[in-house]
């Protein structure tokens, strides 16, 4: 109401007080009749408000009297002083209003609120320029008009602060005075609500006294007793029935006996018989019925029972249903009894009734048929729900069951129909009238397209989605397992049985299928495929997993991944073999598409390369595979890419091929072996004697020597043919001729070289050259025994042969030239063993080790030759001569060569025995012997000081060795010693004689002297101060030095 607050929604049920003292109720009088008095009083403040008891004269404000009149006794007063008394007021709603006076004090108490926050606000701004005015004088003169404006920017965000609540709290009292000038016209307004509030309760109590008598009528209607039915009382009164009443049953008949109940089922019995083979014609799917029990049970196999009989004689009569059961599992034992057991029995009934026989058949055949598509799709949705989940889709179109298996498999889609088809049964053509009969058919999609071939059997009599989604399964496993199969077997290597393949099949399992196939000789794999998800499952694992997992059509492409498979399988066992080994595995290496069909078979799968460190830059193996076999190829790179640093890339490597010979390794029915140790030693012989062949006849066509390549070496397995070399000496290139006069002349000028594996020792290739002298070698039999292995002759013959160590790739003619003249240098050095009378004990073609010495313990000396280098001699640990060793291969070197050098030995044996007996004998910093030379030795003793130098010289036409004392710079030593070396030299031995000066001895009776020596100078004391010992001049300190030879 305007100028009225509204209170809130909960004050609603609030006791209702009239707040408005400024309005009157309408037809408000007195008893009397005085309404001007009733007004004047209210105009004087006599009546109350709110609605309080208070009274005037004895009248309520709403005309009510506040006490009761009293009686009198006449009605007629009575009623009088009712008819004067008016109606009760109308109620007045007061609900949520709030007095103007309230909204005013709270407006006036939030604008005084305000004011003092913005005051306050005010205070706080800083402002930039103070004026010299108080600031309410500023205020007062800037409202006035007479005060001036400031300038600074804090005094106009304060006006302009202040002159924003000054215009909010304007417009707020204009709105309260907008409201109280309305509120004037409230009176009015109320009454009209409170009028409007009246009626519509009027209204209701209307509306339900209307509706309160029509149900009051309607209860009353039950109650209502019917007229008596005369006729029908007098009926059941006098006879005790009535004819035209049905019989309810209420009262039930009495029971037959055993006898009646057995002669009652014989009859109907006979009568089914009776009617089942002469009048009724039976469906062909009924001819298998029995009759018992007063019934006729017709057998359906894998589908029902159903139990009919009759209720009259009459043979065209009605069949009535008795009973049902299923004949497939799962599924209900017996219908039981309730609603659907009435509706099946209501509808066979009405079939019965309305088709008879073939309607009933039909009826029924199309239930179970129906049923049995809904246990298929409820197992269907179980499965999908359950382990299955995610991998197959079902969906359910009116009679029909779709079940999509391997749904996220790449490539088409694979699903089973089953549903309900009409037609002749291709499994019963027997039946003459099953042309429209149904029946549940299977049709299977693989890969979008029907199969019609298929062998999967649809199980009707146990029902089973899960069997039946893995024989389908099973079957599609089979497609793509038989389809790798097939394709295997196109290569070599599987249908020459070279690898096994075995396939495992079952039509009812799909985890029992697998494809079992030998990728190497050691490895072997089983393929099978998961039934659930449908994705191939490699044992043991495979990285090939995810290539096959996402193939589009894994029945014809599956192959060709496990064949490369297969040959990643067979070069990875092959490399971790070749790392054994220390080959190294050129990963870099890409040749063109070019190149390998201009090389190697256009089969190959995989290739590597394989670079043999003996072999240099220039020649690598390489390992093909394939469907076919795996083989092994020898590659000569080109010379200029083979020297340059190119080839360690992959440009440099696959730019061309030199040449490509395949391995002759195996033989004409293998065509892979297990990779091992011995089978590339194997591949490096045979690969290693190729490439000397190779190298041996292009250097033969440089020369321009006839040469024939005939037969196989000693080893079949290497299968490296023989060099048959016509050479004569015109045909050795001068680099490779000696400066001596060629002493060894070949018969028929004839050479087999034969390749008989590598070395162990350094991979060098070995072949033996076999040819024959035409001169014999005079007394060579007696030395055959102490040659070596490399070389052998044939006294009678004067055949020879030797073996060469050559490395690979490279040629062995200029070896074999070489070892020719090692030939004849041994043959030389032999004559001078045999000359200076010493024995052999080793003969080579580069070691000749002889003995010189055989008392009191054998010495024995190597020589080591080689053309193009100096001989070395080799003496062993414990010789006496380790210590000239050196002064002897410079003479073996020399002039002089071996012969001189056996002299030398014989001469200086004795001595250097003695030596080395002294050495043992004495302290090893008290005695230095001192080599010069072969001839002249020094012997330094430091405790007693002496020094004695040993020369060998001439005499008589002998040679003697010749001992003197050097002079003691060293201080003196004691007299006893010093006359025992001047007694030495003054007196004689076995083999020696003192010449004061010095001493004078034979070859072997130096040896003699020396001990003497040895023995005085330890029988002397030694004579200098502890504090000397270490004292010693340059020459001394040279005397400490000791030289060891190894």
């Amino acid at each position: 109401m305007p100028g009225v607050l509204r209170r809130d929604e909960d004050d609603r049920n609030r006791p209702r007080y009239d707040d408005r003292a400024d309005l009157v109720q309408i037809g408000s009088t007195s008893w009397n009749g005085k309404k001007e008095s009733a007004v004047e009083e209210q105009a004087n403040g006599a009546l109350y408000a709110n609605g309080m008891d208070h009274t005037r004269n004895g009248t309520f404000l709403n005309g009510v009297p506040a006490t009761a009149a009293p009686s009198t006794g006449d009605p007629l007063s009575v009623l009088n002083n009712l008819s004067g008394q008016l109606p009760p007021e109308i109620e007045h709603i007061t609900v949520g209003y709030q007095p103007l006076s309230k909204l005013i004090t709270r407006l006036v108490q939030e604008t005084f609120n305000g004011l003092t926050d913005v005051i306050n606000e005010l205070s706080e701004m800083q402002s930039t320029q103070l004026n010299n005015h108080a600031g309410g004088s500023h205020l007062n003169n800037h409202i006035n008009g007479n005060g001036h404006s400031s300038t600074s920017q804090g005094s106009a965000s304060k006006k302009l602060r202040l002159l924003d609540f000054a215009q909010d709290r304007r417009a707020q009292f204009i709105k309260t005075l907008v409201l109280s000038q309305w509120s004037r016209q409230a009176e009015a307004v109320g009454k009209v609500i409170d009028l409007k509030v009246w009626l519509d309760g009027q209204t209701r109590i209307l509306d339900d006294a209307t509706l309160w008598m029509g149900e009051l009528k309607r209860i009353l209607s039950s109650s209502k007793m019917s007229s008596p039915d005369l006729k029908t009382a007098l009926e059941v009164l006098s006879t005790g029935k009535a004819s035209w009443l049905p019989d309810l049953g209420y009262i039930p008949p009495e029971p037959l006996s055993s006898r009646q109940l057995l002669k009652a089922l014989r009859n109907i019995n006979t009568l089914l018989s009776i009617r089942l083979n002469l009048h009724e014609n039976i469906p062909h799917a009924f001819r298998s019925f029995s009759i018992s029990s007063g019934r006729a049970t017709f057998h359906v196999p894998e589908e029902f029972e159903v139990d009919l009989s009759i209720a009259e004689e009459d043979p065209t009569s009605q069949l009535y249903f008795i009973d049902f059961r299923f004949l497939f599992t799962p599924s209900l034992l017996e219908i039981p009894a309730g609603r659907l057991r009435d509706e099946l029995e209501g509808k066979a009934n009405d079939v019965l009734k309305r088709d008879g026989l073939h309607g009933c058949y039909n009826f029924m055949h199309d239930l179970v048929l129906t049923h049995k598509i809904s246990i298929l799709k409820r197992q269907a949705g179980d499965m999908a729900r359950r382990h299955w989940s995610e991998n197959i889709r079902v969906d359910a179109v009116h009679r029909s069951l779709v079940i999509q298996y391997w749904v996220n498999r790449p490539g088409g889609k694979s699903w089973v129909e089953i549903g309900i088809k009409k037609g002749r049964r291709r499994t019963d053509p027997s039946w003459s009238d099953n042309q429209g009969t149904p029946y549940i058919a299977l049709r299977w999609m693989r890969y979008g397209k029907e199969v019609l071939d298929q062998t999967v059997k649809l199980a009707l009599d146990t029902l089973s989605m899960d069997a039946l989604l893995k024989q389908v399964i099973a079957a599609h496993t089979n497609h793509i397992l038989r389809n790798i199969k097939d394709n295997l077997r196109e290569g070599k290597l599987y249908s020459k049985k070279a690898l096994s393949l075995s396939h495992e099949l079952s039509t009812s399992e799909p985890a029992a299928c697998s494809l079992t196939l030998q990728l190497t000789r050691s490895k072997t794999i089983t393929v099978a495929l998961e039934p659930i998800s449908g994705t191939f499952a490699i044992s043991p694992a495979s990285p090939a997993n995810p290539d096959l997992n996402n193939l589009l059509h894994p029945a014809t492409e599956a192959s060709s991944r496990i064949a490369f498979l297969r040959c990643v399988v067979a070069q990875d066992e092959v490399e971790s073999c070749a790392k054994c080994i220390a080959w190294e595995s050129l990963k870099t290496i890409n040749p063109s598409i070019e190149t390998m069909k201009a090389f190697f078979p256009r089969d190959t799968m995989r290739i590597g390369f394989f670079r043999v460190p003996p072999w240099g830059m220039n020649w690598l193996l390489a390992f093909t595979t394939s469907m076919n076999g795996d083989f092994w190829w020898i590659v000569e790179l080109p010379v200029a890419s083979a020297t340059s640093e190119a080839v360690l890339s992959n440009a440099g490597l696959q730019r061309a091929f030199r040449s490509v010979h395949e391995v002759p390794l195996y033989d004409a029915t293998s065509y892979v072996k297990k990779p091992s140790f011995e089978l590339l030693s194997q591949v490096e012989r045979a690969a290693a004697g190729m490439i000397s062949r190779l190298v041996d006849t292009r250097q033969l066509i440089q020369l321009d020597v006839p040469y024939l390549l005939q037969s196989f070496g000693t080893d079949t397995s290497l299968r490296v043919p023989s060099l048959y070399i016509r050479f004569t000496c015109k045909d050795v290139p001068p680099s490779s001729r000696t400066s001596e006069r060629q002493t060894l002349a070949l018969a028929n000028e004839t050479v087999k070289l034969s390749y008989h594996g590598l070395n162990p020792a350094c991979s060098e290739a070995v072949h033996v050259a076999e040819a024959r002298l035409i001169n014999k070698i005079p007394n060579i039999a007696a030395l055959t025994s102490s040659i070596d292995s490399d070389l052998a002759f044939h006294p009678a013959s004067g055949a020879f042969a030797f073996r060469l160590h050559t490395p690979v790739g490279t040629s062995s003619i200029p070896f074999f030239l070489e070892r020719m003249k090692r030939i004849e240098q041994l043959l030389r050095f032999l004559g001078i063993l045999k000359r200076c009378e010493l024995q052999c004990e080793t003969v080579s073609l580069s070691r000749l080790v002889f003995i010189y010495a055989t008392e009191p313990k054998p010495l024995k000396a190597a020589i080591s030759y080689a053309i193009g280098a100096p001989m070395k001699i080799g003496l062993e640990s414990g010789n006496p001569h380790v210590r000239i060793c050196d002064f002897l291969t410079t003479l073996l070197n020399g002039e002089g060569g071996l012969e001189f050098v056996t002299t030398i030995l014989r001469l200086t044996s004795p001595l250097l025995r003695a030596m080395a007996a002294i050495e043992s004998t004495q302290e090893a910093d008290n005695v230095a012997i001192l080599p010069r030379s072969t001839q002249w030795y020094q012997i330094r003793f430091k405790n007693p000081h002496a020094r004695f130098d040993i020369k060998l010289r001439p005499r008589r036409d002998t040679l003697m060795w010749y001992v003197q004392e050097m002079p003691n710079k060293e201080g003196p030593r004691d007299e006893v010693f010093a006359e025992q070396i001047k007694a030495l030299f003054n007196g004689h031995g076995d083999g020696w004689e003192g010449k004061r000066t010095g001493i004078a001895a034979t070859i072997d009776g130096v040896e003699g002297l020396l001990k003497r020596i040895d023995e005085l100078v330890r029988g002397a004391k030694a004579t200098e101060a502890p504090d000397e010992k270490g004292t010693t001049n340059g020459e001394g300190q040279e005397g400490r030095d000791v030289v060891v030879l190894d």
